[in-house]
């Protein structure tokens, strides 16, 4: 899928940055200015039709994101003494609605009108982390519409999911986009900061420039809870959705800075996407049919005929796990840990489908979703007694029986590092008490992507 995204970036968004409010002290963040200026006309230079902006300023919801929608939305900048500096962006509704379509299955993306926003006791507006970066795109003669979100800060992953989910509605629309991630950084740069100091935010500050400079959000995902707290920012969210909406794109990054001038960390960064790379086909064979037995199934609400005729390595009979991914999380798990039907290829057939559309810790998987999947298949030997001192947690997968209750776990999974935790989940899943004895088998798995 081409992307209509036309440009990308990370802006901040303190009040001062206005010259009318900021006045003489607008020299002392000259490098965010001019940046922010320069970047601003390269978005508006790149032909977007409407722009996706996401603040941590507007109504935010502890379970998930928002997106707001009316016909326009009005704003100004009376909390800082100014009533006078006035907007009004127009909402490009049909995306709009599309995001929140796309969203349902995914994410809890809480839509807000004027009712809702009510039940808050809050009205439609443009707040002041929207309001900075749309002056200077307005003043850089931006005249599209606009389509207004929050962050969810309780769960920084489902920002990067809304990132995608924006960009894919886009790409089906056809539309071009600009977005901006409205934050700030540290709020505890320095010592004479109005919201105390800690060294620990410069750190911070470095660290997320360098994730953006490297388009890796590994730094990002390795801090605590306690650390953020510690350093007070309001644009981690942001640069998630960022992450998201760039995906693994190739871009360009012409415009970059940092500052911290009041004790608060003003980053700007914009990415123009550059062409499409390749997508990774699928070469092996189990994974190719099992993609096939989804698409069929979604097409046609049946299961596909085995094929007549088909590869060695879909002989012989079976136990086969098919997982999906999407995003990065689970979406469907399904298997058999012993055969069940003539061959390895049926096998691979029947729980593909039962993976997409069975499993009951998730909803049926929806068509527009299959472009997104990351599939793999696990080929499995077949079971042997075994007791603890057989076991390895990376090397084996794990069967637990007691009487007609029956537990497994396949092997090598991220957080279960022992056979004790091992049992103890295929425990859990089965039913079975975890004082109670059981019955051990052992298994290799063979992984497939």
């Amino acid at each position: 899928m081409d992307t209509t995204c036309k440009a990308a970036g990370l802006f901040p968004h303190p009040p001062i940055m206005i010259p009318e409010i900021g006045g003489k002290e607008l020299s002392r963040m000259a490098l965010t200015v001019r940046t922010e200026e320069e970047a601003m006309k390269r978005m508006v230079s790149e032909g977007m039709e409407t722009v996706v902006i996401i603040s941590p300023h507007n109504l935010c919801f502890y379970d998930g994101p928002a997106l707001f929608l009316a016909p326009t939305v009005e704003g100004n900048l009376a909390a800082f003494g100014r009533p006078d500096l006035s907007m009004t962006l127009s909402i490009d509704r049909m995306l709009s609605e599309a995001i929140l379509k796309e969203a349902e299955p995914l994410i809890p993306l809480h839509r807000v009108d004027e009712a809702e926003a009510a039940r808050y006791g809050k009205t439609l507006a443009v707040d002041w982390g929207t309001f900075v970066p749309m002056y200077y795109l307005l003043k850089a003669g931006f005249r599209g519409r606009a389509v207004m979100l929050s962050p969810c800060f309780s769960n920084y992953e489902m920002n990067e999911i809304l990132g995608t989910i924006v960009e894919r509605c886009a790409a089906k629309l056809g539309r071009k986009i600009g977005v901006i991630a409205s934050g700030d950084l540290s709020h505890k740069l320095t010592k004479d900061s109005p919201n105390g100091y800690t060294p620990k935010g410069i750190l911070f500050d470095k660290a997320v420039m360098d994730a953006l400079k490297r388009r890796d959000k590994k730094p990002l995902t390795a801090m605590t809870p306690d650390f953020i707290d510690e350093i007070a920012m309001c644009g981690l969210p942001s640069v998630y959705f960022l992450f998201g909406v760039l995906g693994k794109r190739k871009a360009a990054m012409p415009c970059f800075s940092h500052e911290g001038p009041f004790g608060v960390g003003y980053g700007v960064c914009l990415y123009l996407p550059e062409e499409e790379p390749e997508k990774e086909e699928i070469h092996d064979v189990r994974v190719k049919l099992a993609k096939e037995s989804i698409r069929y199934f979604l097409e046609h609400g049946k299961i596909m005929k085995t094929p007549d005729t088909f590869p060695d390595e879909l002989q012989g009979r079976a136990g086969a796990f098919v997982s999906l991914h999407e995003f990065g999380a689970l979406r469907g798990c399904i298997g058999t840990f012993l055969p069940c039907y003539r061959n390895v290829a049926e096998e691979i057939i029947h729980n593909a489908k039962a993976a997409a559309h069975d499993d009951p810790r998730f909803p049926p998987l929806a068509k527009r979703e299959l472009p997104d999947l990351t599939i793999s298949v696990d080929i499995l030997s077949s079971p042997e007694p075994a007791d603890m001192s057989d076991l390895d947690a990376k090397k084996y997968g794990v069967i637990v029986e007691k009487g007609a209750r029956r537990g497994l776990l396949l092997p090598d999974l991220n957080g279960v590092d022992t056979p004790e935790e091992q049992i103890a989940i295929a425990k859990r899943k089965a039913g079975i008490g975890k004082d109670e004895t059981v019955r051990l088998y052992r298994f290799t798995v063979k992984r497939y992507y």
